[in-house]
């Protein structure tokens, strides 16, 4: 199904904001000017924040004597704003910080387009038909909860976005956007599509079976198929792309890493903390270390005793401590447990071949990670400093709330995949391009036969609450 009226969740999801952890200060990083308009006969908020093209709840926001939605005749509003003419003046330096400084972006912003047009499909389970359009109050419950359609709508504000900033540089955009309703059918109707095969390339669907589904029906396709948020494998046919590095990548640099630890210290104390799931993890780390101390929380029931762990770091060596589990419970009870055992003798470093999703629950401690300096390989660099200060500022205009992960990761991928074919015509002639890298996301594709995959992986390291990246060799 062809998505019609999407921009009516956009404006409920304005409301509520992306996700339930964007709570940030918008004051310490934008500067934002006011007028002061004054109520006139049957004007609503509504109407308000049409005439001014800002979002009811910025409105609200800098109002705060306004209660729910009434508003009287003569009354005086603040109305905050970012003048039009501050972000066209800005949109060429917004695209030249986004683009972080490497020779090969550079070579993409400062040349001249090749193409100028480009038309693609974007494909996400928005579920309009679990939506009840006509019930304002029903959708925006189901909106205020985490699931395929705040994700789709997420991530597709991220796209948008981008094809805002790319009209600035000259290139014309085409999007035809579909709901696959996470239904393989409707991926069979969409790819039955007549347009389907005239797209520079298809970003989508975001679930890895309605991908496998869609890359089967066109296996004989030359449109590009993008693969956009899962590390999970996939079919990878001679057309598709998988723009995040697998989880087995991840874990190899990892291992590399490891190696070279053991080079600058050859007898550390080591203790692994896994479960069923990552046996094969806890065997390849033990090759490396076949005295570790091993603790499997699935005998403990996810429980790991500080008695325990109290006797088996020492003071006379480097401690490490791997954790292998994607468990919530456990990761937050191991991180607040070896924070308590951290002294001036005891050095202790935590370490995972694998960072999940589940380190992005709020109840995770950046401050204890980062006293236990933790190391992990990751596909994404969490930078959401002041760097980020002028795309902020789009995505307030636009949807009155600041960008989450997902949507900087829809904006990132869209803008490298525009500019790829922009300047390469193909998406398959830019691979020669190298590594481009944005404020958060990598990407250095690699022909691997029967389809392309992401291989730009970096190793992160928290170090009290900053992040930062360890140079490595790959």
């Amino acid at each position: 199904m062809r998505v019609s009226k999407i921009f009516f969740l956009f404006f409920l999801v304005s409301l509520l904001g992306f996700s339930q952890d964007e709570n940030q200060n918008l004051e310490s990083s934008l500067v934002i000017e006011f007028i002061e308009h004054k109520v006139k006969r049957k004007q609503t908020l509504y109407t308000i924040s049409n005439l001014y093209d800002v979002p009811i709840n910025l409105i609200k926001k800098y109002n705060p004597s306004l209660k729910g939605d009434k508003i009287s005749k003569k009354m005086v509003l603040k109305i905050p704003f970012i003048t039009t003419a501050i972000l066209e003046e800005s949109i060429k330096e917004i695209v030249e910080k986004v683009l972080v400084s490497t020779r090969t972006n550079q070579n993409l912003f400062d040349s001249v387009p090749k193409k100028k047009s480009i038309k693609f499909g974007f494909i996400a389970p928005f579920n309009l038909n679990k939506i009840e359009i006509d019930s304002i109050e029903n959708t925006k419950k189901y909106l205020e909860k985490l699931n395929l359609s705040t994700l789709s709508l997420d991530f597709y504000s991220g796209v948008l976005t981008a094809l805002e900033t790319v009209k600035k540089l000259g290139i014309k955009t085409q999007i035809d956007t579909y709901d696959n309703e996470n239904s393989l059918s409707e991926i069979d109707n969409i790819s039955n599509n007549k347009s389907i095969n005239s797209y520079d390339f298809i970003l989508g669907p975001l679930i890895p079976r309605n991908i496998n589904r869609l890359s089967l029906n066109l296996k004989d396709s030359k449109t590009p198929i993008v693969s956009p948020l899962t590390s999970k494998k996939i079919e990878i046919n001679k057309n598709v792309f998988q723009s995040i590095p697998s989880v087995n990548s991840q874990r190899e640099l990892m291992y590399t890493y490891v190696d070279s630890l053991i080079i600058k210290d050859p007898d550390p104390c080591v203790m692994i903390i896994y479960n069923r799931s990552t046996e094969k993890v806890k065997e390849k780390l033990l090759k490396r270390f076949p005295y570790a101390e091993l603790i499997d929380t699935d005998l403990t029931k996810g429980l790991v005793d500080p008695e325990i762990t109290d006797s088996l770091l020492v003071e006379q060596k480097n401690n490490l401590v791997f954790l292998e589990s994607q468990n919530l419970n456990v990761i937050t009870s191991v991180s607040s447990l070896l924070n308590s055992q951290i002294s001036k003798e005891r050095n202790i470093k935590l370490l995972s071949t694998y960072r999940s999703e589940t380190y992005e629950n709020e109840n995770i401690s950046y401050q204890k990670l980062g006293n236990l300096n933790f190391t992990y390989p990751s596909y994404f660099f969490p930078s959401y400093g002041d760097e980020l200060d002028e795309i902020n500022e789009l995505f307030i205009k636009n949807y009155g709330k600041l960008p989450n992960k997902i949507a900087l990761r829809g904006y990132e991928i869209t803008l490298d995949l525009i500019l790829r074919i922009a300047h390469m015509r193909k998406l398959t002639k830019s691979i020669g391009l190298g590594e481009t890298k944005y404020h958060q996301n990598r990407f250095k594709y690699k022909n691997k036969g029967q389809g392309y995959i992401n291989e730009s992986i970096l190793l992160v390291k928290h170090d009290d609450l900053e992040v930062v990246e360890i140079p490595s060799k790959k």
